[in-house]
């Protein structure tokens, strides 16, 4: 029991490197495997360990714990049912996946918001929370084209349009607009619109928080310093003012002794 408390202890520690090398795996795992980031064996591999590291993420609230373990053990069955037996489970598993990295979003956001201190782990947090909006963006533009086809122009044949979705969210949120991929149907462009919005909303308000701690930073570190500095040169001071009557006793000692010598 103690070796399990110390790894969770741990792994909570280390939550936004676990969160974020998750997150990035679908980047990697789409270089190995091209044809399609929502299904196929890719999914089967990042899916897992985007699982623990919401599990570490949530180590310390147990009511949304269980309902995070409940909700990534469905998408689990799900889709292993997608991939083996039934392939209907689109639109279903979709708001899983939106529910599920929608809840990890939230919760990132959350400890970015009670942070006290600046830290690298912030950095790592910002970067997973920027990572989540774009996660959730994809999910949902998929959930609008599966439920009526053509809400977006510029997507390529069958599986491909998957792909070209995840890419679109990304270049949402990070204000590029090629303008290759565009809305097409009035929800499409509402969500994208909200999708963009909260990236670029994101990023001022992390960016001001982040700023306002690390200049805030220092000043105390300053101030906790200046005090004993100060008090150390002040005793200094003094041992010197008193160590140079002695110095300067040293040599009025030295004739006395030469006269004291025959």
């Amino acid at each position: 029991m103690l070796k399990i408390h110390a790894l969770r202890a741990h792994l909570y520690v280390i939550r936004f490197e676990l969160l974020m090398g998750s997150l990035w795996c679908i980047f990697i795992l789409n270089i190995l495997f091209p044809n399609d980031i929502y299904r196929g064996y890719a999914q089967a591999i990042y899916l897992p360990i985007q699982l623990l590291a919401a599990l570490v993420l949530f180590d310390n609230r147990p009511r949304i714990l269980r309902l995070a373990l409940f909700i990534g053990a469905l998408l689990i069955v799900a889709r292993a049912l997608d991939l083996i037996f039934v392939k209907s489970l689109n639109v279903e598993m979709l708001l899983l996946y939106l529910f599920f990295f929608g809840s990890i979003m939230f919760e990132v956001f959350r400890q970015i918001a009670n942070a006290k201190m600046f830290t690298a782990k912030m950095v790592y947090a910002a970067v997973c929370g920027l990572l989540l909006i774009g996660y959730c963006g994809y999910f949902l533009f998929l959930t609008i084209e599966f439920l009526k086809p053509g809400s977006f122009n510029g997507l390529g044949p069958g599986d491909q349009a998957i792909n070209d979705l995840f890419y679109f969210s990304y270049v949402t949120i990070l204000t590029i607009g090629y303008g290759d991929i565009t809305p097409k149907t009035w929800i499409a462009k509402n969500a994208t619109v909200l999708v963009g919005f909260t990236g670029y909303l994101y990023s001022i308000v992390v960016i001001a928080l982040i700023v306002g701690r690390a200049h805030r930073m220092p000043r105390a570190a300053v101030s906790a310093v200046k005090k004993p500095a100060s008090l150390t040169g002040h005793t200094a001071q003094q041992g010197q003012a008193a160590a140079q009557p002695e110095r300067a006793a040293q040599p009025d000692s030295e004739p006395a002794q030469r006269q004291s010598q025959p």
